[in-house]
This record gives C-alpha cells, structure tokens and sequence, in this order.
C-alpha cells in the first residue's frame, strides 16, 4: 500500500501517521513490535532491498519500498504469528536449542535455514546493492563532545571559547531535540564548533585515544576521531516498565514521544497515559499544550500490567485504565557502554574501571541511575529483551538452578545480544536478577559492552581501513 509522507518525516513516524503501528516481529514468538524509543528491533526493517534498516532515523522518501522483515508470506497474512501459541518454555535458548536442531549434515544446514527465516533474517540485500567502500574520514582535536543536548552545547562553547578545536557528536539531526520539543530555550552552538549531527558514536578504541562514529546516513563515510579530550554528554534514557506487555506497540518513552508530536506533528494516540519517576507531570502538561489527550498520570512503580494484543489497549496501575499509548518518564538511565569501553580491562570477562582522567561526564549522564521497580509477583511471560524474546520466567529458570552471574546469563540466553547491544536490556536483567536473589544490582557485573555499538555498514567500516594503523 502508499503511504503519505511529509517532509521531514522518518519513516516510523509516517508510518504511525498512517496507523501502522506495528513495525516489526520479535525473534522466537514473533511479538508485534514498533516505535518505542527504546528498542532497535521494533523500527528495523527491509528498505529498498537493504534489510535491518533503522525506521525511525531513515528520512522518508517518495517511491521508497519498505518491507516488514520476519513475517511469511507477508505482513497483513503472518503465518509465523502462529509461534506466539507456543508456551514460551518451548523456545527458551533460542531456536538453537539443542533439543531442536539435528547436530550435523544436511539435517543442520536445512534446519538452520528454517532458523534463520523464522527469526527474519534469511533474505540478504538485493544483489544490485553490492557493497563499496564509502571513502571515511580522520580528524584530530583537542576535545571531542558527545551528545548534543543542552549540556553538550554548553561544554563544546565553552572549550571553543577557550581557544580549542572542539567537535559535537549527536545522534539527532538537530541540536537540543528534547529540550526544545519540551519548549524549552537553549543557547546556539558557537561557530568554532564543528557539528556532526546525524551521527551515532559507536567505539572507543585505545583508552578513548580513538573514538569512531557512523552516520545513520549509510552513504555517508564514518569518521575517526583523535580527540585531546572528550566529554560524554550523553544524558539519560527512560527504562521501559518491567510489567507484562512492555514490549506492546504504544509503549513509547519520553523522548520518541515528544519527537513524534512536537517535532513531526504525528498524534501518538486517542488516549494516553503517562507514568514516571517525577518527570511526569511536566512532560503531561506539556503533552497537553500539543493536543494529546493525557487520560493518566501517575508514578511508573504504580504499573502492574500493560494490557493488548497488537497494540496497548488497557494499564493496571493497578486500578484500569484504558488507553492505547504509555509514554514512560523514568526511571532514567545512563547507557554506560562507551564509558564501559573506554575504561574496561580483563582477560575472560571486561570488568568497567574508573574513566581516564581525559574523558569528563557531564549533564544528566553524571547525575547517576535511578533503580528499576521489580514487582514481587512479575509475570513469567514479561519480556526483559524483545530483540531476542527473551522473558522474566526464562532468566528464572537459569537463575533458580543457581546460575548469577550476567555474563552467563547473556549467554545462555542471548538477552541483549541483539541490536541493542545490551541497553536497556541489561538494565532489566540485572534489576531482575538481584530481586530474585534480594540483593543491589550493584552488587553484579555487567557483561562486556563491545564496539559496535550501534550500526556501522561494511561499506562505512571498509572506508576507514586505510585510516588507521592496527595495532603491533
């Protein structure tokens, strides 16, 4: 079918426009997924022959060809939505299950097949989009700013003010989006400054010496940047509820949803609820000023279940209240994997160490992480990882026969090890693992954050390899 777009649009947020809200398929069970804000895998799909592209940073184009990924025989008529009536017991482990897959031979290489189009990754790109080099780039600094909100733009001025060759990095394609969809002011970034936006930093290489971004334009080189110094401003990210239901089409945080209705001018829904750790009051008033009708506001700890099938239909907080978009305020995190490589050691499992004394945390990142309410009594079907489907009940069953240990559990389960790449799902796997054992998250190791950690084409990381020397 067409869809209308307008300029400017993403194509998730044309999408939503529409009412299509479901974007994409989880692995196993083959959950509708979509715009949230916080998982990857709910806006990948297939664009102009080009599987796993990101929806919700890909700018809207006539005559583009967007296709959902991991349905058959197509999108309206899924016969793999037939998986989501297998006990989720049956696929804990991941198709891969030994149980499951003949151990060699013919059998193996057929069975695996069958894998992979089940999880929706068996139809590799078009073949007339044969993959060359996009030429990169290499820029040394004194200081190199990551993050693009009020706080980053302060630190880059202020350094430039001072004389140094300072760069911005942020992933969005304007400067300050949440402060501004909130109607907030913020200073302009000083002319000196030179501004990579549309660009996500995926790697700290060498004790944060290199430090890597990847446009999410793909034919758009990379670049390589050799900073003095480096400030992470990379603020904080609203946790999704780890209730039943979290992973629902109109589960949406924060910053997506002021993206979609401030920014885009795409409603987010007939009736919306907004919980939070305190921002919420604030982030429904001004919700409110842009048309949407807030039906409730409340505390995030409060939520008990997400209620719906294709979509959110219904939240127990814990009385009932209907509603079809949550937009979540909180708790608020930190995404510790660029600090986690630039300061990690360890020769069988990374373990984070203090910063460098070069690299500086500033803004909403340095304010810390407020704990993830764990209810007593959570659904065994909650998903803590909807990239993988990997469920609070399956983390119980490695967790009960006494494995503790993150690392492991990553593993045996596969929980973050999708595109992800371990946030926000590491942050609900931990919070559940030490409610289970009743002790902090604090008292567990995180598994190890490793580059990339977003996407990077192989065309993009083919343009860099004359650009940097390996190391002897």
């Amino acid at each position: 079918m067409r869809i209308e777009f307008s300029p400017g649009d993403t194509v998730a947020a044309a999408l939503w426009r529409a009412g299509m809200t479901t974007l994409a398929r989880s692995r196993k069970l083959h959950r509708h997924l979509g715009y949230s804000g916080s998982f990857t895998t709910g806006v990948l799909a297939r664009v102009d022959g080009r599987p796993n592209v990101r929806l919700d940073t890909t700018i809207a184009k006539a005559n583009m060809m967007v296709e959902t990924q991991n349905t058959w025989p197509s999108a309206r008529f899924d016969l793999l939505g037939l998986a989501q009536l297998l006990p989720s017991r049956m696929v804990y482990g991941g198709f891969e299950h030994g149980g499951w897959m003949p151990r060699s031979g013919v059998g193996y290489r057929i069975a695996e097949r069958i894998m992979a189009n089940l999880a929706g990754v068996a139809r590799p790109a078009d073949k007339d989009l044969r993959s060359q080099a996009i030429a990169g780039d290499r820029v040394a600094l004194d200081c190199l700013v990551v993050g693009g909100g009020p706080a980053g733009i302060a630190e880059a001025n202020r350094r430039a003010l001072l004389g140094k060759d300072v760069a911005l990095v942020t992933r969005g394609g304007a400067l300050a989006r949440s402060a501004s969809a909130m109607g907030k002011s913020t200073e302009a970034v000083h002319e000196r400054v030179r501004v990579f936006s549309g660009m996500e930093l995926f790697g700290v290489y060498r004790d944060g010496n290199l430090m890597v971004g990847a446009p999410h334009d793909h034919e758009t080189g990379a670049v390589i940047f050799e900073p003095g110094e480096a400030v992470f401003a990379t603020g904080r990210r609203s946790i999704p509820p780890l209730v039943k239901g979290n992973h629902l089409p109109g589960v949406i945080d924060a910053a997506a949803a002021l993206q979609l209705m401030a920014v885009q001018g795409v409603n987010i829904g007939q009736k919306v609820a907004v919980l939070g750790t305190g921002a919420e009051t604030a982030l429904a008033e001004r919700l409110r000023a842009l048309d949407v009708n807030v039906v409730h506001v409340g505390r995030v700890e409060q939520l008990v279940e997400i209620a719906g099938r294709r979509r959110v239909t219904s939240i127990g907080v814990p009385h009932r209240v209907q509603c079809d978009t949550l937009v979540h305020a909180g708790p608020w995190r930190t995404d510790p994997s660029l600090g986690f490589q630039a300061s990690a050691d360890g020769l069988f499992q990374m373990q984070a160490r203090p910063l460098p004394a070069r690299i500086q945390v500033v803004g909403a990142a340095a304010l810390g992480d407020e704990p993830i309410p764990v209810h007593g009594d959570i659904h065994q079907d909650t998903l803590v990882c909807p990239c993988m489907d990997v469920t609070a009940g399956e983390l119980f069953c490695h967790v009960d026969a006494g494995e503790t240990d993150p690392e492991v559990l990553k593993r045996l389960t596969s929980c973050g090890m999708g595109t992800c790449q371990g946030f926000p799902c590491w942050e609900n796997m931990i919070a559940l693992l030490a409610a289970r054992l009743r002790r902090e998250p604090r008292d567990f190791d995180r598994p190890t954050h490793r580059p990339p950690r977003r996407s990077i084409t192989v065309a993009q990381a083919a343009g860099l390899a004359g650009l940097v020397e390996p190391d002897r």
